[in-house]
């Protein structure tokens, strides 16, 4: 699993972390160490169920799609409007608007999806995530924004 730090000041940091590993203490270059809670964070399948930053329970599921995404919706414009004013037409740009439709379904189709906290933004990449976190929605946003938790890097300080 992949875990990016919410950003700061300086950008996101991420960390990387094995599956299977659930280390107390994670070492993050150009910042401090956090110190995750794994307490009832994952589920008996391995899936997180929480955040372990924040402990935030309130998690949403997002595509990742890639940057090549918005290069290939500009092109499949592009070929539209040279259509309509008459440049190009007939079988050869259909065909070539057939196969940018397909390159952008596949990519919709078969990109990776991420895990969100809603309360720290953390963003969790490369693990198993249950079917029980839906997409991001306004409404719980706004209502778990209204007490934004923060994240404690050194939880024994907790009183």
């Amino acid at each position: 699993m992949t875990l990016l730090l919410p950003p700061t000041g300086g950008g996101r940091r991420s960390v990387r972390i094995e599956h299977a590993a659930m280390p107390s203490r994670l070492e993050v270059a150009g910042g401090p160490d956090v110190f995750p809670d794994w307490d009832r964070a994952r589920d008996d399948a391995g899936a997180l169920r929480r955040c372990v930053l924040c402990r935030e329970e309130h998690m949403y599921r997002r595509k990742l799609l890639p940057q090549v995404t918005g290069l290939i919706v500009v092109l499949a414009f592009t070929l539209a409007l040279l259509s309509l004013l008459g440049y190009f037409g007939g079988p050869v740009i259909l065909g070539i608007m057939v196969v940018v439709l397909i390159a952008d379904l596949g990519i919709l189709l078969f990109s990776p999806e991420s895990l969100h906290c809603y309360g720290c933004r953390a963003e969790y990449r490369d693990l198993t995530i249950g079917q029980w976190h839906k997409p991001w929605s306004r409404a719980m946003d706004r209502r778990l924004s209204k007490g934004s938790p923060t994240i404690d890097p050194d939880p024994s300080t907790d009183v």
